[in-house]
């Protein structure tokens, strides 16, 4: 019998709560020692930070890379000062130490995938960035 894990998408854990939207994890919940992948649900007009957080701000990880990867709809990431819009199957690879944000700018769900190396403890990784994106 070969050694594997299956989460199925029902069973995917949501850390927003009740909030809108969706924060998936996989990687924890399935077992990995290598590698973290989340899922990021963004209604329209969302930003991807937590709930009840500034939507302006962005963020950056002191070691890892991250992938994001669209699964549906058109998600604007702000990359350092580029400004870019990524649909299906389109994805971004952000080095380390690089600031970044997504949101969803359009009337339709957007869903994305986010990869990366698995680190022990994510809050000493990430750095915010308030006022990353500037006003509208």
């Amino acid at each position: 019998m070969s050694d594997y894990t299956i989460l199925r998408a029902g069973e995917a854990p949501d850390f927003t709560g009740d909030s809108p939207g969706a924060f998936l994890g996989y990687g924890r919940p399935l077992g990995a020692s290598q590698v973290a992948l989340n899922v990021r649900e963004l209604e329209p007009g969302m930003a991807h930070v937590p709930p009840g957080e500034d939507p302006s701000r962005g963020h950056s990880h002191s070691t890892i890379e991250e992938i994001y990867f669209v699964i549906d709809g058109t998600i604007t990431v702000k990359v350092g000062e580029d400004v870019l819009t990524l649909g299906p199957r389109d994805a971004i690879l952000i080095p380390a130490a690089t600031p970044r944000s997504a949101r969803n700018d359009t009337g339709a769900e957007a869903a994305f995938a986010m990869v990366s190396v698995k680190v022990a403890d994510q809050s000493k990784e990430s750095h915010q960035h308030e006022g990353f994106w500037p006003a509208d």
